[in-house]
């Protein structure tokens, strides 16, 4: 894989949602395949600079991984030793031929491929997409500039993990396609267990662009006083609480690296102090 620089970076908002809605369902088949394991947390998916959205290692046939190349929008099969065992480029193909070649990768590996089919959603909660229907993904709607929004925030959120004891692997989701991290704070509000989440979303409903968000929980009942946040940071309030930056706000990724991190820094003390 290979994230080219552009020295004209332009932020096209459409584009980038674009490409999110092709990679979001690009990374289901990566996710259904860890629904051979019993813990529910291994659905995350990881990033890796040279192979793009990758999963952990699954050993119950042998050892290996599955990766999505976002440049190629390819499909891999990987060795623990990233030797290519078999490719499956998406491109004018759709997700019922990916599972389909999937299954068979597994079942030549000597494995049982009932396992792999497409994880379930809460209704509403999955963005919609002709590619649920058996649409074909197109390679010309696609921009690296998505994935170095990943790569970058890898970066930022593994230096986050360093910091912070009691912060969790940084993982993407299938459900949300965030890339992010959990620092659990050993206390309860309610019964309910304190925490912090951060992260990078690629757009939602709630904002259709790229966006960092920290979240403290339980949500802070007053919302009328909240703490200002560096870097230009505001806070979101509607339907859940976090400090959040847009895309809009911060544009290239690696050229505001220093301001995200001025966000995340500020944010984070923020949001652990609303949970004191």
């Amino acid at each position: 894989m290979n994230i080219i620089d552009s020295p004209d970076f332009i932020l096209d908002l459409q584009q980038l949602a674009a490409a999110r809605i092709q990679f979001h369902y690009a990374i289901q088949p990566l996710a259904a395949i860890s629904n051979a394991l019993a813990d529910s947390s291994n659905k995350g998916l990881f990033w890796d600079d040279q192979l793009g959205f990758i999963t952990r290692a699954i050993t119950s046939i042998k050892s290996y991984r599955v990766a999505l190349d976002p440049i190629t929008l390819t499909l891999e099969f990987v060795t623990d030793r990233d030797q290519v065992i078999s490719v499956f480029a998406l491109s004018d193909r759709t997700l019922t031929e990916a599972f389909d070649w999937m299954k068979a990768i597994v079942n030549g590996l000597g494995g049982a491929s009932d396992f792999i089919t497409p994880i379930s959603y809460p209704p509403n909660d999955f963005p919609d997409s002709d590619l649920a229907r058996d649409a074909t993904f197109q390679l010309l709607n696609l921009t690296s500039d998505l994935a170095e929004y990943y790569a970058s925030a890898d970066r930022i959120l593994q230096n986050i993990v360093q910091q912070e004891p009691m912060a969790s692997d940084v993982r993407i989701w299938p459900h949300h396609f965030d890339i992010a991290t959990l620092i659990s704070i050993p206390d309860e509000i309610n019964g309910q267990e304190k925490s912090v989440g951060i992260g990078l979303s690629p757009g939602d409903g709630s904002y259709n662009e790229p966006y960092w968000y920290v979240t403290p929980y339980p949500y802070p009942e007053d919302r009328s006083n909240l703490p200002i946040l560096d870097g230009d940071g505001i806070w979101h309030t509607e339907g859940w609480v976090g400090a959040i930056l847009t895309a809009s706000q911060f544009g290239e990724p690696k050229a505001s690296i220093d301001q995200v991190n001025a966000f995340l820094k500020s944010a984070i003390a923020a949001c652990k102090k609303l949970l004191n």
